[in-house]
C-alpha cells in the first residue's frame, strides 16, 4: 500500500510509517522500485537465510559511507568492449566499500554516460550500483553474468582492501543487461577472500 494509505489505516502520520518502511527495506524483507512501488522481498535476508546472498551484497543500503576515490571517463577497457558495442567511452567510478570500519570491496565500477549524472556522489557512498540502475537510471535489470577467481591482491588492492600484497582476494567481474539484452553497467570488484563462504544447492 501506499505510505499515505498504511499512515491512514493505523491513524498515524506518514514519518512512522516511512521510519518503519526504511527498518524493513534495511533488514532486507521489502525492496524499493522508485516509481513503481514497495514489494516483499522474493528472496530471504542475509539475517533469515543465514548465507551470503547476492540481495544482501548489492542492494540494501550501506551502514558505513562508502569512499568514492575517482571518477570520471574512460576508454571503454578491452575486457568489455564485446558488451558495449559502438560505445568508445565509459563512465567509471573506483569507489571503496565498508562492512563496519573494515573495507569491504574495492574496485571500479563502468556505466554508459548517459547515467552518469543521474549518479551523484552522494547515491555512490550510500547505496550498490544495481539499486542506482534501476531506481535513478531507470534500467531494467534482467540479468547479470559473473566471473568470479581467486586472484592474488597487487599492491593497489592490498593497499585498499588492508591486506597483505599477494595474498587471496576475491576478483568478481559482472556485467549486467537490461531485458532488451543491452550492457548498463559493470564492475570490476575484489573482495577480501576470508570473509566468504559459498553454499550451493544443484537439482540433479
Amino acid at each position: 500500500m501506499p505510505e499515505l494509505a498504511l499512515a491512514e489505516q493505523h491513524g498515524i502520520s506518514v514519518m512512522p510509517v516511512r521510519q518503519a518502511l526504511r527498518a524493513l527495506e534495511a533488514e532486507g524483507l521489502i525492496v524499493r522500485r522508485r516509481g513503481s512501488g514497495t514489494y516483499v522481498s522474493e528472496t530471504l535476508p542475509l539475517s533469515v537465510a543465514g548465507a551470503t546472498s547476492l540481495e544482501a551484497l548489492y542492494s540494501r543500503e550501506f551502514a558505513t559511507p562508502a569512499s568514492i576515490l575517482e571518477r570520471g571517463n574512460t576508454a571503454v577497457p578491452p575486457m568489455l568492449a564485446k558488451h558495449f558495442p559502438g560505445m568508445e567511452t565509459l563512465s567509471f567510478i573506483r569507489r571503496l566499500a565498508f562492512r563496519g570500519e573494515t573495507p569491504w570491496s574495492y574496485g571500479t565500477l563502468y556505466v554508459p554516460a548517459r547515467f552518469a549524472a543521474q549518479l551523484t556522489t552522494d547515491l555512490l557512498t550510500r547505496y550498490p550500483i544495481y539499486r542506482l540502475l534501476a531506481e535513478r537510471c531507470g534500467a531494467e535489470i534482467a540479468r547479470s553474468h559473473f566471473e568470479v577467481k581467486a586472484a592474488p591482491a597487487g599492491s593497489e588492492v592490498a593497499h585498499y582492501l588492508a591486506i597483505e600484497p599477494v595474498s587471496p582476494a576475491l576478483a568478481l567481474m559482472c556485467v549486467t543487461f537490461d531485458k532488451q539484452g543491452k550492457a548498463v553497467g559493470a564492475f570490476d570488484m575484489h573482495f577480501p577472500a576470508d570473509p566468504f563462504f559459498f553454499s550451493f544447492e544443484t537439482p540433479h
